[in-house]
């Protein structure tokens, strides 16, 4: 009777694996990682800043598991800080004047982030050469048949 048992658990795995074989290697855990939110960190950052930044820290401080039940879609948030220096500065060109005014097109903001969302800084924010900048973040992935779907566009997997 026993190994019967073993035999039907045994297969109700393999045939799970079947139905889904995108999620094959996935049965315990393939959730977007630390490492995943760090690589789409340093893409973006590259995207919004003009000149090389130096990650000094990068932190995962929590994530979360989602679902949109409009649509039962399904995601997953990971809350990170970090702090990149910027030897050359960045975004040179969004000095503020003596008044304090930025050129049309950049941003006055304080307030750093890589992935902006509705309420976030609209437009190149600048960086004064040498300075630390600090980012506290959440990057939210998507469920997407090859992994998840990150916000640079790209889709991780395990």
């Amino acid at each position: 009777m026993r190994g019967a048992f073993i035999t039907l658990v045994v297969a109700a795995a393999l045939a799970s694996l079947s139905v889904t074989p995108a999620n094959a290697y996935c049965m315990f855990g393939c959730d977007p990682t630390e490492a995943h939110a760090r690589q789409i960190f340093e893409n973006l950052l590259k995207q919004r800043f003009d000149k090389p930044g130096k990650i000094l820290e990068f932190k995962q401080t929590m994530s979360e598991r989602l679902e949109m039940h409009a649509t039962g879609e399904k995601g997953f948030e990971i809350f990170f800080n970090a702090r990149v220096e910027f030897p050359e500065g960045a975004n040179l060109e969004c000095k503020p004047d003596d008044a304090g005014a930025v050129p049309e097109g950049c941003s006055s903001g304080k307030h750093y982030v890589t992935a902006p969302r509705s309420v976030d800084p609209k437009g190149k924010q600048y960086v004064a050469p040498g300075a630390t900048v600090t980012f506290d973040e959440e990057y939210r992935f998507y469920e997407d048949p090859k992994g998840w779907k990150g916000p640079d566009g790209n889709v991780y997997s395990e």
